[in-house]
Order: structure tokens, then sequence, then C-alpha cells
């Protein structure tokens, strides 16, 4: 018999026969994801199970599918990103057809497979016939499932996506407000010293009320990736309005400083003029408060009051400066 199924088709079907487990189609299902996606939840959690050389048991394959399933872990996201939701939903039906096509084929193959074993246990048919058909059958089956697959981490990546927009400020592209929290958050989880820096654009209500508020946009964007390129591999966020924050993880507040006056020193060597009039525009410089963190929430809470209180010192002392707490 030179006919055989191919590989990626028959790997399910050794894993099933390795752990004991029917041919059913949920558990082909559980087996080809297992398999060729074990970063997914599925494929998480079964090599937790099966990492010691462990069978893996009935009732836990379907404890498995049951709690990862495609329509529970993309409902999850579904509540998280509304704005997603009638996408996901369209997403998580095809998926589920899909899924349930391949299930279909692969428990057709299963039952093809039985018949024929009695056939040939009879010698009542051409083995190299009956070979080519299972070949096709799981064929199909896989050709579903692959489709799944891809399904699956297309929609993965859209979510991504979303999920990094939702933490980025729309104008600037850099942190908002959101990311900013959970960042102060997993630094004070970690209890290890941080410096924080507010900065204020200066005189921008002036700008707004002479340019308009297109202008105004453009010399945010402007500041936002001025501090971004003098802070590289720090984190910069947008803390509202014309307000930046500055976090870097290290009690080294002499270096955050030295930073900022970069920055500040860049906007002031740049001759700033209105694309429409080509107008000079004068000065754009902003000031600055710093302070260190050290410890828990609390820790975030006062050095951010600490530093707004330097920033306004700031503004006090004639603007375009860094002092710290």
């Amino acid at each position: 018999m030179s006919a055989k199924l191919p590989e990626d088709a028959a790997k399910p079907l050794e894993f099933l026969a390795r752990h004991r487990l029917a041919a059913t189609p949920q558990n082909y299902t559980l087996a080809y994801v297992a398999l060729s996606d074990p970063g997914s939840p599925i494929g998480r959690a079964v090599a937790e199970i099966i990492a010691e050389g462990y069978r893996i048991k009935q009732d836990e394959a379907d404890h498995i599918l049951e709690a990862h399933g495609t329509t529970t872990f993309f409902g999850a996201y579904e509540r998280k990103n509304g704005e997603l939701s009638a996408h996901l939903r369209h997403q998580t039906i095809k998926i589920g057809e899909l899924a349930s096509s391949a299930a279909d084929a692969t428990g057709a193959l299963a039952r093809e497979l039985s018949e024929e074993a009695t056939t040939l246990s009879g010698g009542g048919a051409d083995s190299t016939s009956i070979v080519a058909r299972m070949i096709e059958h799981s064929l199909q089956a896989q050709a579903r499932l692959t489709a799944a697959m891809d399904e699956v981490k297309t929609l993965r990546e859209e979510l991504e996506a979303a999920r990094n927009d939702a933490q980025r400020d729309e104008l600037t592209g850099l942190a908002n407000r959101r990311a900013i929290d959970a960042h102060l958050a997993e630094l004070a989880e970690k209890g290890e010293p941080r410096v924080i820096a507010l900065c204020d654009i200066d005189h921008f209500k002036s700008v707004n009320d002479r340019y308009g508020h297109g202008v105004g946009d453009r010399v945010i964007k402007l500041v936002a990736s001025t501090l971004e390129d003098a802070c590289t591999a720090q984190f910069v966020g947008r803390w509202g309005g014309e307000e930046f924050i500055v976090i870097m993880p290290s009690s080294d507040i002499a270096a955050v400083i030295k930073r900022l006056n970069q920055a500040r020193q860049t906007l002031a060597d740049t001759k700033f003029k209105l694309r429409e009039t080509d107008e000079p525009m004068g000065l754009i410089s902003f000031s600055g408060g710093v302070a260190l963190a050290v410890g828990g929430k609390q820790a975030n809470v006062t050095a951010l009051q600490q530093a707004d209180k330097a920033l306004y010192r700031a503004k006090d002392e004639g603007r375009n400066c860094i002092l710290s707490a």
C-alpha cells in the first residue's frame, strides 16, 4: 500500500490515539488547535496538562473546549472593545461555522475509517482506493481547520491593534491617560524607584487664541515628538491638554532633568513659522517639574503632586525651565 495520510492530517489522530481519546469532531479540533497553535489558550491549557508526560483525559479535554472555545474567548474581547462588537460577532460566527464544518468532516472521516476497517478485514475492497478516500477526507478537514486558524490569527492581530489604539493619544501617538495609569501601577507593584516629570507648554492659550486650534494642535504634536526624541527608551505620555509626563525607572533625577533640558534646547534652536503665511511664531517652550517616587501606589500620588508643584514654581519663576521637588 503506497498511499498514506498527510503528516499534518495524521498528527491530530496520532495525538488522540496517544492520549486514548476518541476520534470525535470535538477531540480532533482540540488536538489540531493544540498542535498547530501551541500559544493559543487551548494550546497552553493542553500543554500544561501533558508537560510532564501525563495523558490528557476526556473530562479535561471537554473542560478546555468549554473554557476556551471561540465563542467564550472572543466574547471576552467583545465586552472589552465595544467599538468592535459588530465585527467580532461576525468573525466569531464565521470561525464557528468553519470549525463546525471541519469537525463534521473529521467526524465523517472517523466513521468512514471504522467502516473501511471492517471492509478491509473482510477482504471486500481495494485498499488503495479506500486509503485515497481517507486522504481526501483528511485533506478537507485539514483545509477547513487551517482556514479557521487563519481567521483566529487575523482577528487576534486586529484586536491587538485595537487594544494598542485604545492606549494611544489620537493626536500625538503618545501613551494616553489609561496607558499612563497602567504603567505607573505596574512600577508601583514592583516597588522600584522611578522619576516622574510633568511638562506643560508655555503660553499655550495665547497660541490657540492667536493662531487657532489647528496651529495649537501642531504645536502639541511638535513638543510631543521633541520630548519623545530627547527621552528615547523612556516612557512619554500625554497627561492631558498641553501637558505631558515622562517616567524613568531610576532614582537619577538629574538624568531626567538633563533630557528635558535637551528637549527645551532643541525647541529653542528651531525657528517656527506659520505654514500658511510664513510668519515667525517666536519661541516654543515648556516648563517642567520633576519628583522621585519610591514605593507603592501612594508614592506615585505623592510624586505627581510634588512634580505638579515644582512645575508651577517653574511657571512662576519665568517659565522655560525645569525644577525638581
